[in-house]
Order: C-alpha cells, then sequence, then structure tokens
C-alpha cells in the first residue's frame, strides 16, 4: 500500500512540475572568485605591464569577442595616495580564455596589490550587472612606483653647483681624522673586528705613501665594506703590478684637469693614485667611493665597460653610506653634487630589477635625470658621455673589481658573474640593494614621481 502511494506521489509530482513548465534550474549569478596578478616577461626581462587570472565561480562565455575585451576594469585600492596618478591608469589591453573558468589579462601597467577589477557580467552571459574582486599582487603602491616610474629631486639645493673649501689644519691633523674615523665607525656600527682592523690600518700606513691623514681615513674605512679588496690592492702587493702603489695624496691628475682622481705609473710600474687637491676639505666618507673606484684601474688598458662599472661600484657604495651619514648628501664639496647626481641616476635605471637601483636603462623608456636639459636613458648612459669614445673597447677584467661584485653576491647569495658584464652588473646591484637604502634616498633627496 505505502509502496503504490510512494509511487503515485512521485508521478504527481513529475506531472506537476512539466505542467509548469519546470526544467533545469536557472545557473548561479557569475562571479569573480579570485583574481591574481603578476608582472609580466619578455625575454626574461621584466615589462611594466602585468598578466591578470581571473577565476570564476562557473563557466563562461562571452557574448561576442569585443565585448568581452571591453568587460573588464581595474581601480586603485581605495584611498590610495596614487589615486588619479598615471601610475594609477591600468588599461586591459587584451583578453583570453584559458579555461571555461578562466579568463587571462593583459594589463599594459603594474598592478598594487589591493586594486579592484569590476568586471561586466552582461559580457558574459551573465545577469545585467556588475561584479567585484580584489586583486592579490606582489607589488606595494611604492614597489609600482619604484618599478615604473621616473623620480626627480624635490629639493634642488641637493644639486647646485659648489665651490671646493680650502682645507683647514684639523684636515691635516692626524689625530682629529683619527677621531673622526673613530666617529664614523660608531655610525655605521662596524664590529669589533672592523674597528679594529680599520683603526690599525690608519694608524700602520706610512705617510711617505698616504700622505694626508683624509686619504688614510678613507682607506682604512674601506675595511668590512664590500670593496675592502681595494686596501689589499693599493697598500700590497695583490695587484697586476705585483706591488702597492708608490704613492695616493693630493695633486693634480695628470692631462685632463677635468680628471677628480686618476691612475698613473712610476719609473718602476707602480701606480701613483692622484686625488685633485681642492678635494682635500671633503668628508674623507666622500673619498672612500673614489679610492674604491681608482683601486679598480690597475693594468695600462682602460675600457668604457670598466670605467662605467668603477662607477656603479662607487655609486653603490656612496648610496649605502648615506644611510649612517645622511648629512654627505649636503656636504659643501663638490663630490656631494656629483654623487647624488649619479646617486639619481642609478635609481631611475634598472633593468633587471627595475624596483631596485640598477645602471641598464628600466623598461619605462624614460630620462634618469628628469629636469636636467641632458636627455640620458641609463647610468650606464651618463657615464659613458663623461669619457671619450676611443678608450680600448677590449681591456680584460680587473680583478678588483672582480672581487668587489664576487663579495656583493657572496653577501645576497646571488651567483657569481663577470665585471664587464654589465647584464649580470645591473642584476647584481639590484639584488644587493637594501630597501633601506632606497627609502633612505625617497626621504634624503625628497623624490618624488615625475
Amino acid at each position: 500500500m505505502h509502496r503504490v502511494l510512494g509511487g503515485l506521489v512521485a508521478a504527481l509530482v513529475l506531472a506537476l512540475a512539466a505542467s509548469c513548465g519546470g526544467g533545469e534550474p536557472p545557473p548561479a549569478p557569475i562571479r569573480a572568485l579570485e583574481a591574481t596578478a603578476e608582472r609580466a616577461y619578455l625575454d626574461d626581462l621584466p615589462q611594466a605591464s602585468s598578466v591578470v587570472r581571473v577565476r570564476f565561480n562557473r563557466a563562461v562565455e562571452p557574448t561576442k569577442l569585443r565585448a568581452l575585451n571591453a568587460a573588464f576594469r581595474l581601480t586603485a585600492p581605495e584611498g590610495s595616495p596614487l589615486t588619479g596618478h598615471p601610475l594609477t591608469e591600468m588599461p586591459v589591453e587584451g583578453v583570453e580564455l584559458i579555461s571555461s573558468r578562466v579568463v587571462e589579462l593583459t594589463v599594459g601597467a603594474l598592478i598594487v596589490s589591493g586594486s579592484t577589477l569590476h568586471v561586466s557580467t552582461e559580457a558574459l552571459s551573465g545577469p545585467d550587472d556588475d561584479v567585484s574582486v580584489v586583486v592579490t599582487s606582489e607589488f606595494t603602491e611604492l614597489g609600482v612606483v619604484l618599478a615604473g616610474g621616473v623620480f626627480a629631486f624635490g629639493d634642488f639645493s641637493l644639486v647646485e653647483q659648489r665651490d671646493p673649501e680650502a682645507p683647514t689644519a684639523s684636515d691635516r691633523d692626524p689625530f682629529a681624522v683619527r677621531a673622526a674615523l673613530e666617529e664614523h665607525l660608531d655610525e655605521r656600527e662596524a664590529s669589533a673586528a672592523v674597528r679594529e682592523t680599520a683603526l690599525f690600518l690608519y694608524d700602520g700606513m706610512d705617510p711617505e705613501v698616504v700622505a694626508a691623514p683624509k686619504l688614510r681615513a678613507a682607506l682604512a674605512a674601506l675595511a668590512g665594506t664590500f670593496a675592502d679588496a681595494a686596501v689589499r690592492s693599493l697598500l700590497g702587493p695583490d695587484n697586476c703590478t705585483g706591488a702597492s702603489a708608490a704613492f695616493i695624496g693630493f695633486q693634480e691628475p695628470p692631462g685632463d684637469l677635468d680628471l677628480v682622481a686618476r691612475v698613473t705609473y712610476d719609473d718602476d710600474g707602480r701606480r701613483i693614485v692622484s686625488i685633485r687637491p681642492d678635494l682635500e676639505a671633503a668628508p674623507f666618507e666622500l673619498l672612500m667611493p673614489l679610492l674604491a673606484h681608482e683601486a679598480v684601474h690597475c693594468d695600462r688598458q682602460d675600457s668604457l665597460t670598466e670605467e662605467i662599472v668603477a662607477s656603479a661600484i662607487d655609486v653603490f657604495l656612496y648610496i649605502h653610506l648615506l644611510i649612517s651619514q645622511p648629512e654627505l648628501a649636503r656636504d659643501t664639496s663638490p663630490l656631494a653634487r656629483n654623487f647624488n647626481i649619479e646617486a639619481l641616476a642609478m635609481l631611475n635605471s634598472g633593468r633587471a630589477i627595475p624596483e631596485s637601483l640598477g645602471i641598464l636603462p628600466s623598461p619605462h623608456g624614460r630620462e634618469v635625470l628628469p629636469d636636467s636639459g641632458v636627455a640620458y636613458g641609463s647610468f650606464v648612459d651618463a657615464i659613458a658621455a663623461a669619457y671619450e669614445d676611443d678608450v680600448d673597447a677590449t681591456a680584460p677584467v680587473e680583478p678588483v673589481a672582480q672581487q668587489y661584485l664576487d663579495a656583493l653576491a657572496q653577501a645576497v647569495g646571488a651567483p657569481l658573474g663577470s665585471a664587464i658584464d654589465l647584464n649580470y652588473v645591473d642584476l647584481l646591484i639590484g639584488r644587493a640593494t637594501t630597501f633601506e637604502a632606497i627609502s633612505n634616498l625617497l626621504d634624503l633627496f625628497d623624490l618624488a614621481p615625475g
């Protein structure tokens, strides 16, 4: 009895459903479940564009391709200080169906994590309304600005012309300079071992070879940095000449009067390092990058690549010195102005890691010294413009430059590479740069996206 009634009830339910026009239930409303953005790459090089993968709750069907291309729109995070800035314009340039539920967007910009993707479901065979989803990305707002923008000085006093000052008695007082060296080591929080080594070097240098206390302090202070190979190269036989430098001092560099420093040789083939005498009043910390640079030059062959790499090394060192001694950027020495300009060019460059420091052109393709009146596309261009076109293009790797880069690579766990490979130098400098160094530059130079 119960079985018959149960079958009868089921039949009645089916008949009723059929008579009421029943069938498959309506599809669930289309919803975007997640959206993930990644930087786009071309030939392994980062681009100023992104790929966004959007996953939906069910299969989507475009009503037509043109409608699909117009179905997506990106907006910056609510309350973002960059809202309305050109760097937050994120045009959707292409759409591709990867699977029934996944759509891939090509976007002509880098995307800040927390941006919103708006989807017009009318173009996806859905209801006539919009849905949205928050986008997850590797980039913060600062990361997008660093990778996609060009910075300009907000404080132009940093790049005003500066006249060298005459050295004072304290600049030539070995005890006063030694005290300044101790203070420097304290400010950069040098370890006890580095402190002991640096002071030992300062006290032990031959005044006949390194006459000026400022230069003795600058050379000693390189101990414990990635450029400490300069100490061994200049003060000992660990260099291509097999002998220590014959003289390191303040005197006019022979030849081109525009040079700040130059390496020449005595009759026995030993190096002579000449630093412009009107720089003696500069803090010895500004002389550290000069000595690190000149220590690179050992053989008598000098290539443009060698000069670019040596310059990259000295500016990289300067930028990191500014972390513990930001006052160096405002020193009255013309060295400070020169380093400030080159530091900005390095910040606005970087092919391998555009949001870090670098030397090659960034994907944004804009000038690295905005408002300067000179059109340089990279740090490399800015440095190359200062050298003659007829430098030896075939000069071999200088061992000291290689030692600098090897030390940097080992410190950050990067692979070793050649010191005359500009692509490698660009990558290594990008990887070795700390966020602290970049943040300090932004604040110190009062930089803003141009």
